[in-house]
């Protein structure tokens, strides 16, 4: 018989420091392998096995096995969702040293939030969009306009292809490092994905942070 959530295990799974950069660093949205996440948690990679098992039984984290790697990432936006809320209302660590100062910068500046770009560029763009009326909101609610959806078509954005996918088409997002919002939802997804088809950002291969290309630059000088 089902009973109450047992909200003591997600708490007890989230206390660990080494599954937190886990699982910030799949909030890319990509596919990591053992050894990727191990580096990034500074952890051996039967330490990371361990901790990616645990989250795979929370179904937090789901599997990929090609050829000999196996392939991790977050099962679902909901996840990406709850971290990203969690850092909103987490108390501010200090910098202590250049190294996270310039991890930090750059990803104030620019970064996948689960497929969704964050940072101040994200947040402009969002602005950008209520400026010229493109989105707008009813209430708490995030609407795309009739000229905002010209818009996005007019950038390589099918709108209609959009809407038919499951989940939610539009939302804001708040950004944790701005306080403000980013643009959220599938529609976020599909603009994300049209800057890194069209090279207007890059990934960092280090990091969530990505970073902007010549055509970017221009792009984004809207």
């Amino acid at each position: 018989m089902n009973g109450y959530p047992d909200l003591q295990a997600i708490i007890k799974a989230l206390a660990d420091q080494s599954r937190l950069e886990i699982l910030t660093t799949l909030m890319d949205g990509k596919f990591h392998t053992v050894s990727e996440l191990a580096k990034k948690a500074k952890i051996k990679s039967h330490t990371a096995t361990y901790h990616l098992k645990i989250m795979c039984e929370l179904n937090w984290v789901s599997s990929y096995k090609q050829g000999r790697n196996v392939y991790y990432r977050l099962c679902s936006e909901e996840i990406a969702n709850l971290l990203e809320h969690l850092m909103n209302i987490s108390p501010i660590k200090k910098v202590k040293s250049f190294n996270e100062n310039s991890e930090y910068q750059k990803l104030k500046m620019g970064r996948s939030c689960y497929r969704h770009l964050a940072g101040k560029l994200g947040v402009s763009f969002f602005n950008y969009l209520l400026q010229n009326e493109y989105i707008k909101f009813d209430g708490d609610y995030l609407m795309l306009t009739n000229i905002g959806a010209i818009y996005f078509e007019s950038i390589g954005v099918e709108i209609n292809k959009i809407k038919k996918k499951p989940g939610i088409f539009i939302k804001p997002c708040l950004d944790w490092t701005e306080r403000t919002f980013h643009l959220g939802g599938n529609l976020g997804k599909a603009f994300f994905n049209l800057c890194v088809r069209e090279n207007f950002i890059v990934s960092n291969t280090e990091n969530r942070s990505v970073y902007l290309t010549s055509s970017g630059e221009k792009f984004f000088d809207i």
